[in-house]
């Protein structure tokens, strides 16, 4: 399996703003950690699943209110790229950039306060992804030069323990890495691409320093299911499970097929997937009689972005071929399934069976637990750029319903 062209081209943007920020000192402008409390993923109040091809709806007020009210603290003339936030939503880890130095790694309090994590080794080296469990921070480290179209590629992965707040460690040397693995309790799920339909799925401690191979071939790391690590195969299109001890368990069976999927997530109660073509979502749960397609994506028909109800304005798509109309990067967190289309992100409501934009192109959308780190502005305004919201999505209301 080659690294999908989707990611590569999504990482493009982020590459070349961090290169633009660290060649531009003195811009204009746009504050130690308490111990880490591990989130807990909000409870589903699904009753029965929603209906097939949920509809487009506006993003609510009260979820741009919550987005508007929830900004975290930035200094003056920093540049920011955030990572990921924490489980518990009390704080973000971000890449923070001032005065033509090289980056520095932060984890920044909602109420304002600050923990240096680490230096960026020169002004051309920063982090693609990272991943947070409540207690270790994960993140792949590249270079300007191996992340261009003819660079050599790859990344090495840092481990950082936030309870002893010791400098980060290198857990895995430079290979080509699924983006934000699943990480849960110091147990990290490293999926790396070795060639076409082969990767090796390794589960790391982080705390005892060790890893094992879970499984070589055509595989993809998913998520955790309690201490169960649950694994794609993409041969026979079915979960595989694997407990603490190593040995097969039983998992929940989703009905994508062999080779149907091009990737899949699952919180070990909903499984998400996007189809080989990437242009289709689909969810299920087990106690559904069968999976729900959220929608279908066309280049010949209107993409969610166009219709007159979603904010923000984006263009309607054309009949060429666009590789940013795709369906990418789902995440499970609780009745919600986020998810990036054409640029954007986009979030499906299964209490609803509706599904609105969340923000505007080119911005950035993470989750993690129950917490949520938004970038929901349009680049195209500079005073606004980088300008993150953190907020729970459990204390948001459903979305509207279909009507």
């Amino acid at each position: 399996m080659k690294p999908s062209p989707r990611v590569a081209t999504a990482l493009a943007p982020a590459l070349a703003a961090a290169l633009l920020a660290a060649c531009t000192p003195g811009d204009p402008p746009a504050a130690s950690a308490p111990p880490a409390v591990t989130g807990t993923l909000p409870e589903t109040r699904m009753t029965a699943a929603p209906r097939a091809d949920f509809c487009p709806v506006a993003l609510p007020g009260s979820w741009q209110d919550a987005i508007r009210d929830s900004r975290l603290a930035q200094q003056p003339g920093e540049r920011w790229m955030g990572l990921t936030p924490t489980p518990d939503g009390r704080s973000a880890f971000a890449l923070v950039q001032r005065d033509g130095s090289p980056a520095r790694l932060v984890r920044q309090e909602k109420g304002g306060g600050r923990r240096e994590v680490a230096t960026m080794p020169d002004l051309f080296t920063l982090p693609l992804w990272a991943v947070f469990d409540g207690r270790w921070l994960v993140y792949a480290r590249s270079d300007l030069a191996r992340s261009a179209p003819h660079g050599r590629g790859g990344a090495e992965v840092f481990s950082w323990d936030a309870t002893s707040g010791a400098a980060p460690r290198q857990v895995a040397g430079t290979g080509d890495f699924v983006f934000r693995p699943p990480l849960r309790d110091g147990r990290l799920a490293l999926t790396e691409v070795l060639g076409k339909d082969r990767s090796a799925l390794t589960l790391h401690d982080l705390a005892a320093g060790t890893a094992r191979t879970v499984a070589t071939g055509p595989v993809a790391g998913v998520g955790f299911h309690g201490a169960d690590l649950l694994w794609f195969d993409r041969a026979t299109g079915r979960l595989r499970a694997v407990g603490p001890d190593g040995q097969a368990t039983s998992a929940p069976q989703p009905s994508a097929g062999p080779g149907a999927a091009a990737q899949v997530t699952t919180d070990g109660r909903t499984t998400a997937w996007v189809s080989r073509d990437e242009l289709v979502l689909t969810v299920w749960r087990p106690d559904w009689a069968a999976p729900v397609r959220v929608s279908r994506f066309t280049p010949e028909s209107p993409s969610p972005a166009a219709e007159t109800v979603l904010p923000n304005g984006v263009r309607r798509p054309t009949t060429d071929v666009d590789p940013f109309q795709r369906v990418a990067s789902p995440t499970v967190v609780g009745d919600l399934v986020i998810f990036d289309y054409d640029q954007g992100w986009y979030v499906a409501d299964l209490r609803t069976g509706s599904y609105a934009r969340l923000t505007a192109d080119r911005a950035d959308a993470v989750v993690s637990g129950g917490a949520l780190l938004v970038d929901p502005d349009d680049d195209s305004v500079p005073p606004q750029r980088q300008a993150y919201s953190l907020l729970r999505v459990d204390r948001l209301p459903p979305l509207p319903e279909c009507r």
